[in-house]
C-alpha cells in the first residue's frame, strides 16, 4: 500500500463542496385579530406567498407557533381561509416531525414554488400566545414594549433599537398610528428607570425588511438576547394630562396640563381631544363642567385606589390594588418605593406610609408595573408606570399607613402594665426590644391614661405572646409616634417590649395562708391597704378578690383593726357589685369619714408553688385545684433562687441542660408583689385561650448528685452526675481538677490515680468543667458550678478504699474474693441467700445465680458480710455490704451463675477474640491479654496478634493484675475501628515445598512464609530431625541453606523441646538465610511445562484480519474512483509511481484469488514520499519470538522455587534469540503469519507453545 492512496482516500472523504444558500425567507400569519393568528404567509426572495395544506397537521401548526414566537398551536381553532389566486404557494406537503425551527426545515416539500397546489384555501391557525404592544410609560410616548398572555402566564418585554435607523421611521410611524397617536413626533432619549426595567426583561430584535405591509410589529420580531436599548419613540399624539380628582375616584376631577415643568388647571377656551380620556387611562369621555373656567372631566371608567386585606378592603393597610369599575386588580411591586406608599396612603386620607412589604403569593394579572410617583401625584393612577390588562404580577406591595396603627399594654397583672401591642396593618404586633428607646415609655402611659412610667432599674418581665415584630423609632419631623412604626424581619432571639406604668396596681394578701390575710394594694412602691368599712367592704367585694387571686370561693371576710399607727397607713376603697373580674373593675370611691379597720378575707383555695422533680424541673403553680405551669417569659433568676430556698434545694440555680420544648400552660406569667415577698403572694396572670410557650424550668444544687456507677468494683470507675434526673459521665480534666474533693464526698478516701477509661470514646454529653470556691483539698462541691457540654474526654478515678470483687475460676464461677488496696480476701458465705448472689451475678455481666455453696478453709476474710435491703433497691453487690464482721466460724463463699464468660477464637488456637460470640476490640490490647486468651483455650501462649479493621460494635477490655482470665476483666461496648486476633504458639505449622523436603515454611493463622535461619542451624541435627517428624517424613538426610529476601527467624535453644516454641514472631529483611532440608522419603520431581498465555498474540491476529476484512470493500471503492481519475492522477505523479499505482489497484481488484493461494491480501505494504521511492516494512514482528517462558508447577505437596526464573530443568540458564527493536529490516523483508494448532512440545525448548491452544508463529521463511 502506498501513502498517496491514504491521503488521496482522506481527502475525497472530509472534502465538502459549499452549496449556495437560497433565499429562503420570514415565516408571519396575517389576517387574525393578534400577530399570533391567522395563516400563514411565507417570504421567499424577498416576495410573499402561501403555504400549501397538502399533509397539513399538528406538527405543521408547532413549527409555525414557534417559528413566529407564539407558542403553541390552539386545539381545534384551525380552519380554512381564502387565499390570494395571484400568490404563489411556495411550500406544500410539508411533513413536518414538529421539532424543526423553521418551516423551510421541515421535509417533504420538493423545491420552493414547485409542488402544484389548487386548492383556492389555506389554513388559518391561532397559536396559544396573544401579544399586546404598547408605549411605557405613557400612551403615547415610552419604550416600544410588549407583553405575551399564555394560559393565564404573562411574559412582558422590550423591543430592540439595534440597527433600528431612519429606513425603519415608517415601522414607528406604523406603532404610532395603531396605538391611536397619530405619526412620529420625535424619537427621544431613553428613561433611567425604563433602562433599569429593560436589562431585567426580556428582549426582541426587530427587522421587518421584506414584509410589505407590516400589521402588526411582532411579525417582524426575532430572539436578541444581547441588545443594549429598546425602541423609543414620542407619538404626536402625546400630551402629558392628569385629572385631579379624590379618593373615590381617579377618573373624575379637574384636568391639569404640564406646562413647563408645571401642573396648570386646563382652561374652558381650550379644545378637547377626544381620546383625552384614553390619555390618562379612564375610558372615554363622560361629560364635562367647568368650575371657575377650569375644566372638570368624568371619563366613563370609575378608578380608584383600595387596599385589601383578606380579599376585603381595609382601612389603611393592606395589598395596594386598583378597582377598575368596581373589578380590583393588583399593583405590580416590581420597582416599588417610599414615594409610591406615601401616595396612596394621602389618597386614601391615611396619614403617612408607616411600612410597606411585598407580598409574594401570585394574585393574578396585575394591572400597573414600575410604578413611579412623585409628591406631585394625586393618585396612584396617574403615576409614571407600565399599564396593562395582564401583566405578570410575582408580587404586590402590602402598605401600611399611619392611620392604622393603635397601642396596647397585653398580658400583664393590671391595664396600665404588660407587654407593648401595636395594631399594625390589621395585626396585633410586638415590639422589639433591641431598638427600643425608654424615652418612648411615656408617650405610651400616657396615651393610655396611665401616668408616666415608673422608671424602675429592673422592670417586670411580662408573657412574650406570639406574632411578628416592629420597631419604633422618630426623628424630629415624626411628633406622633404612630408614623414611627417599622416592620422588622430578623428577629430570632428578640425580646418584646414591656411597660409598666406609674398608674399600675396589684392586690395581695397578707397572711400565714396563701389566701388569706389583710388585703394590700402595691402601686409604684407604695404600699396601700383595702378599708375595711361595711360602706365598701361585703360578700360582693371579697368574692370578687378570692375570683382575682385564683383562690376558690369566699369563705370568711371580715375587718381588723391596724396593729401599726394608722397615721402611717394609707387607705382605698371600692364599690363592687359582684360582676367585675377584678376589684380594679370596682369603681373606686371616697373613703368613709370613720375608716380605722382593714379589709381581711378567706378563700377556700390554696396557691404553692414548686417543682415538678423536686428540687428541678418545671415552676409548678397549684391553685384551683390544679397543678399547672406558667411560662418563661416573665420568670426571673432572682424567682429560681428564691424557689430553690423555699423548697429546700439550695441556695444557688445549676445551668438547665435539657430546656423543654414549647407546651400548653394555664398561666402566662407570674408577678412578685415585692422584693422579700413569698412567691405564693405573687400576681398569676391566667390565659383565656390555649396558649403554647416554653414553661418556666429550674434546676436547684440540691438536685445534682455524684456517684460510682454500680458495679462490682466500689470506689473506682468512671463516675457519673445526676443532672436532671441523667447520668453523665465526668470528663478527665474534671476528675484529674477535682479528684481528692470528688473521693472525698463519696467517702471513697483520697485519690490514687486518674485514667483515661478503657473503653468507648464517643462524643457525647458529660460534665465538662466544675468551678469551685477554695482549693481541691478542702472544697465541698457543694457551691461548685457545673457545666455539661458535648466531649470524648472520658476519665476513669480510683480512690483509696477501691474494692472489686471477682470470682476466682473465670469470670462467672468460682470463690468469691474481694481485692482492694490490702491485697486478697475471700468472702465469707455468712448471711448470702439466693438475693445476695443474684446481685453478684447480674454485677458480672453473668446472669441469674445457679448455685451457690461453703466452702471450707483457713483463708484472710474480708472484715464484712452481706445483706442486701428488703426494697430491692439495691443498685450493686456493695449496696448490701454491711459493717458485721464475719463469725469466727467462716467458711468460703462458692458461686456459679448461669451464665458463662465464653472466650473463644474463631479458629483453631487462633483468630478473632470473642467473648460470648461478641468481637472485642483492639484498643488498649497486648501480649499479657493475648496471652490470658491462648492459656485459657489450652492453645499454649500467645505468638502474635493484629488488628482485624472494621468500625463495629465490640467489647472493649481492661484487665487488672489480678484478673487471670479474660472473663474477669472490666467490659464495655461500643463502636471500635478495629478487632483484634490472636495466634496462639498451638497453631504453628510447618511444611517444606516438596514432598519431605525443600524450603522450610511456618504458618501461625496467616498465610505461609520461609523460616530464616543462622548458620550453626545446620549443625542442630536435633532441630532438624524435629522438622522432618513435623513432615511425617521421620529423619533428616541433608540440608544446607540459600539466599532468600525475607521471612521469619526459627531460633530453637538446645533446651526447647516444643519446635513451635523456635519460632519467632520477628521478620527477617533484607538478605539472609532460608533452610532447605531432604528428608527420608525425598524425591526429587522434574516440573511440569506450564502453558504459555497465547491471549495477546490471538487477539493480534484477529484484530489484523478484521482490519483486513474492513479495508478490502474501502480499496475495492477507492480503486474504481482512481481509475475514473487516471489520467488526473498521472500529471501528477511521476509515470513511474503511476505505473506503480495501477499495478496496485490491479492486485488490490483481487482480494479472492490470493486469499484462495494462501498469500496476504497486504503481503506487502510501502509508503512513498515525494521525491523518494524507498518503501519501509509497516509491520514489525519483533515481539512474536517472545513467548513467556515456561514454569515449573508444584503440588501442594511439592512447591517449585518461584523466585528463580529462566532457568531450565538441570539448573543451567538458558537464552531466548530475539530481534532487537533497534535492529534494521530489510527493505525487502516480507513477513507472514500463520495460524497453527495443537503444536508438540519438546523439552529442549521451554519457550515452546502449549498444547490444545492456538498461538501466532513468525514465518520462518524471512
Amino acid at each position: 500500500m502506498k501513502m498517496w492512496f491514504l491521503l488521496l482516500l482522506i481527502y475525497s472523504s472530509t472534502h465538502m463542496v459549499p452549496v449556495r444558500t437560497q433565499a429562503k425567507g420570514k415565516v408571519i400569519l396575517r389576517g387574525g385579530e393578534n400577530p399570533c393568528e391567522g395563516h400563514v404567509e411565507i417570504y421567499y426572495n424577498n416576495t410573499a406567498g402561501h403555504v400549501g395544506d397538502k399533509h397539513w397537521d399538528d406538527n405543521t401548526e408547532k413549527v409555525v407557533c414557534r417559528t413566529t414566537q407564539c407558542g403553541v398551536p390552539v386545539p381545534d381553532a384551525t380552519k380554512n381561509v381564502q387565499r390570494l389566486e395571484n400568490r404563489t404557494v411556495w411550500l406544500n406537503e410539508l411533513q413536518c416531525s414538529g421539532n424543526e425551527d423553521s418551516l423551510w426545515d421541515c421535509p417533504g416539500y420538493p423545491a420552493p414554488g414547485v409542488s402544484v397546489y389548487q386548492k383556492p384555501t389555506v389554513k388559518m391557525i391561532k397559536c396559544s400566545e396573544q401579544v399586546e404592544i404598547n408605549l411605557v410609560p405613557s400612551l403615547c410616548q415610552g419604550a416600544a414594549h410588549f407583553y405575551k398572555v399564555n394560559s393565564g402566564r404573562t411574559l412582558s418585554g422590550y423591543f430592540c433599537k439595534d440597527n433600528w435607523g431612519d429606513k425603519d421611521r415608517k415601522m414607528a410611524e406604523q406603532l404610532c398610528k395603531s396605538l391611536g397617536c397619530g405619526g412620529v413626533k420625535e424619537i427621544p432619549k431613553l428613561d433611567e428607570m425604563m433602562k433599569e426595567d429593560f436589562r431585567e426583561s426580556e428582549k426582541m430584535a426587530v427587522d421587518c425588511a421584506d414584509i410589505d405591509p407590516v400589521s402588526n410589529l411582532w411579525q417582524c420580531v426575532r430572539k436578541n438576547l444581547k441588545c443594549r436599548d429598546p425602541v423609543v419613540v414620542t407619538c404626536e399624539g402625546h400630551e402629558t394630562l392628569r385629572l385631579k380628582g379624590d379618593g373615590t375616584n381617579a377618573c373624575s376631577g379637574q384636568l391639569l396640563a404640564k406646562e413647563n415643568g408645571e401642573w396648570k388647571p386646563v382652561k374652558e377656551n381650550r379644545s378637547i381631544a377626544k381620546h383625552v380620556c384614553k390619555m390618562v387611562r379612564c375610558g372615554a369621555i363622560g361629560n364635562h363642567t367647568y368650575v371657575d373656567h377650569n375644566l372638570h372631566l368624568t371619563c366613563t371608567d370609575t378608578v380608584k385606589v383600595v387596599l385589601l386585606d383578606n380579599n376585603r378592603e381595609s382601612k389603611c393597610f393592606g395589598l395596594v390594588h386598583v378597582s377598575v369599575n368596581g373589578v380590583n386588580k393588583p399593583v405590580c411591586a416590581k420597582k416599588w418605593t417610599q414615594q409610591n406608599s406615601e401616595t396612596v396612603c394621602k389618597e386614601l386620607n391615611c396619614g403617612k406610609s408607616m411600612s410597606w412589604s411585598f407580598y409574594k403569593d401570585g394574585l393574578g394579572s396585575g394591572i400597573m408595573d414600575s410604578v413611579r410617583c412623585t409628591s406631585q401625584d394625586s393618585s396612584l393612577w396617574h403615576c409614571k408606570a407600565k399599564h396593562g390588562t395582564n401583566l405578570f404580577c410575582p408580587e404586590v406591595p402590602n402598605v401600611i399607613c399611619s392611620g392604622s396603627v393603635k397601642f396596647s399594654l397585653a398580658d400583664g397583672p393590671g391595664k396600665c402594665a404588660g407587654r407593648l401591642e401595636v395594631l399594625h396593618g390589621g395585626e396585633r404586633k410586638r415590639v422589639a426590644q433591641s431598638k427600643w428607646n425608654e424615652k418612648y415609655s411615656d408617650n405610651i402611659c400616657q396615651r393610655l391614661n396611665c401616668g408616666k412610667t415608673t422608671g424602675e432599674n429592673h422592670p417586670e418581665r411580662f408573657f412574650q405572646g406570639s406574632g411578628n415584630f416592629v420597631s419604633i423609632a422618630c426623628d424630629r419631623n415624626q411628633p406622633d409616634i404612630s408614623e414611627c412604626v417599622k416592620s422588622e424581619q430578623n428577629t430570632r432571639n428578640e425580646e418584646a417590649v414591656g411597660i409598666t406604668c406609674e398608674n399600675h396596681e396589684v392586690v395581695f394578701l397578707k397572711g400565714s395562708e396563701s389566701c388569706s390575710g389583710a388585703v394590700g394594694i402595691r402601686q409604684n412602691n407604695n404600699t396601700f391597704w383595702l378599708s375595711g368599712s361595711n360602706e365598701t367592704w361585703n360578700s360582693e367585694a371579697a368574692g370578687t378578690l378570692c375570683q382575682q387571686m385564683h383562690c376558690g370561693r369566699l369563705t370568711k371576710f371580715s375587718s381588723s383593726s391596724s396593729a401599726g399607727d394608722i397615721s402611717d397607713m394609707t387607705f382605698r376603697a371600692y364599690r363592687c357589685s359582684g360582676k367585675q373580674r377584678s376589684l380594679f373593675d370596682c369603681d373606686k370611691v371616697e373613703l368613709p369619714d370613720h375608716n380605722d379597720t382593714i379589709a381581711q378575707v378567706e378563700c377556700s383555695g390554696k396557691i404553692n408553688v414548686s417543682l415538678s422533680e423536686g428540687c428541678w424541673g418545671k415552676v409548678r403553680i397549684f391553685a384551683e385545684g390544679k397543678s399547672e405551669g406558667v411560662c418563661a417569659d416573665s420568670w426571673t433568676e432572682e424567682m429560681s433562687k428564691t424557689l430553690c430556698q423555699e423548697t429546700s434545694c439550695g441556695e444557688t440555680i445549676l445551668k438547665v441542660r435539657k430546656p423543654p420544648p414549647r407546651a400548653v400552660v394555664t398561666f402566662k406569667s407570674l408577678h412578685t408583689v415585692g422584693n422579700n415577698s413569698s412567691l405564693r403572694e405573687s400576681t398569676f396572670v391566667k390565659t383565656e385561650n390555649i396558649e403554647r410557650c416554653i414553661p418556666a424550668y429550674v434546676v436547684c444544687e440540691g438536685s445534682a448528685e455524684l456517684r460510682f456507677p454500680a458495679s462490682k468494683d466500689e470506689c473506682r470507675g468512671t463516675v457519673e452526675m445526676v443532672y436532671e434526673g441523667d447520668s453523665l459521665s465526668v470528663s478527665r480534666k474534671v476528675l484529674t481538677e477535682h479528684s481528692n474533693a470528688i473521693c472525698r464526698k463519696l467517702r471513697c478516701g483520697h485519690a490514687q490515680h486518674v485514667a483515661a477509661y478503657f473503653g468507648s470514646q464517643d462524643v457525647v454529653e458529660i460534665i465538662t468543667e466544675l468551678k469551685c470556691s477554695g482549693d481541691d483539698s478542702k472544697a465541698t462541691l457543694e457551691t461548685c458550678s457545673i457545666t455539661a457540654g458535648k466531649s470524648s474526654d472520658l476519665g476513669f478515678l480510683q480512690c483509696s478504699d477501691w474494692r472489686e470483687m471477682v470470682l476466682e475460676e473465670d469470670g462467672c464461677k468460682g470463690e468469691v474474693a474481694v481485692y482492694s488496696q490490702a491485697g486478697r480476701m475471700l468472702v465469707s458465705s455468712e448471711g448470702w441467700t439466693e438475693t445476695e448472689g443474684n446481685q453478684l451475678c447480674t454485677d458480672l455481666q453473668c446472669g441469674p445465680l445457679k448455685t451457690k455453696r461453703e466452702v471450707s478453709g483457713d483463708d484472710s476474710f474480708w472484715n464484712k458480710t452481706f445483706k442486701c435491703p428488703n426494697d430491692g433497691k439495691a443498685e450493686s453487690i456493695w449496696d448490701c455490704e454491711t459493717e458485721t464482721p464475719p463469725s469466727l466460724q467462716r467458711k468460703k463463699l462458692f458461686i456459679e451463675c448461669q451464665d458463662r464468660s465464653k472466650v473463644s477464637l474463631s479458629g483453631y488456637c487462633s483468630g478473632q477474640v470473642r467473648i460470648n460470640s461478641s468481637p472485642v476490640c483492639n484498643k488498649n490490647w497486648d501480649i499479657d491479654y493475648s496471652n490470658r486468651v491462648c492459656q485459657e483455650l489450652n492453645c499454649g501462649n500467645a505468638f502474635d496478634h493484629s488488628d482485624l479493621p472494621g468500625a463495629k460494635s465490640r467489647l472493649y477490655v481492661s484487665c487488672d493484675q489480678h484478673h487471670h482470665v479474660l472473663g474477669q476483666c472490666h467490659r464495655d461496648e461500643g463502636i471500635c475501628q478495629s478487632s483484634v486476633s490472636v495466634s496462639c504458639y498451638k497453631n504453628i505449622t510447618f511444611q517444606t515445598t516438596e514432598k519431605c523436603g525443600g524450603q522450610v515454611q511456618v504458618n501461625y493463622g496467616r498465610n505461609w512464609k520461609n523460616v530464616c535461619v543462622d548458620k550453626d542451624t545446620l549443625k542442630n541435627s536435633k532441630l532438624l530431625n524435629s522438622l522432618c517428624k513435623e513432615m511425617n517424613c521421620e529423619y533428616n538426610t541433608n540440608a544446607r541453606l540459600e539466599k532468600i529476601n525475607e521471612g521469619i527467624y526459627l531460633e530453637c535453644p538446645t533446651d526447647y523441646k516444643d519446635i513451635k516454641y523456635c519460632v519467632k514472631a520477628q521478620p527477617c529483611g533484607g538478605q539472609t538465610h532460608g533452610l532447605i532440608i531432604e528428608c527420608a522419603g525425598f524425591e526429587n520431581t522434574e516440573p511440569v511445562m506450564e502453558k504459555s498465555d497465547i491471549t495477546v498474540p490471538l487477539i493480534v491476529g484477529i484484530g489484523t484480519s478484521l482490519l483486513v476484512l474492513i479495508l478490502i470493500p474501502v480499496f475495492v471503492r477507492f480503486w474504481m474512483v482512481r481509475r475514473a481519475r487516471k489520467k488526473a492522477l498521472t500529471k501528477m505523479l511521476p509515470d513511474r509511481e503511476a505505473d506503480q499505482d495501477s499495478e496496485s489497484y490491479d492486485e488490490i481488484g483481487q482480494p479472492e484469488e490470493k486469499a484462495l493461494k494462501g498469500e496476504s491480501i497486504f503481503a506487502e505494504a510501502a509508503v512513498i514520499k515525494e521525491g523518494d521511492v524507498q518503501s519501509f516494512s509497516s509491520l514489525e514482528y519483533d515481539d512474536v519470538d517472545k513467548a513467556p517462558e515456561a514454569q515449573p508447577l508444584t503440588s501442594q505437596g511439592s512447591k517449585g522455587n518461584q523466585n528463580v526464573a529462566d532457568q531450565s530443568d538441570d539448573g543451567e540458564m538458558y537464552e531466548v534469540d530475539d530481534l532487537h527493536p533497534t535492529e534494521d529490516i530489510p527493505a525487502n523483508m516480507q513477513t507472514t503469519v500463520e495460524v497453527h494448532n495443537e503444536p508438540k512440545v519438546t523439552a529442549e525448548n521451554s519457550t515452546g507453545p502449549p498444547e490444545d491452544e492456538d498461538y501466532l508463529v513468525p514465518d520462518q521463511d524471512g
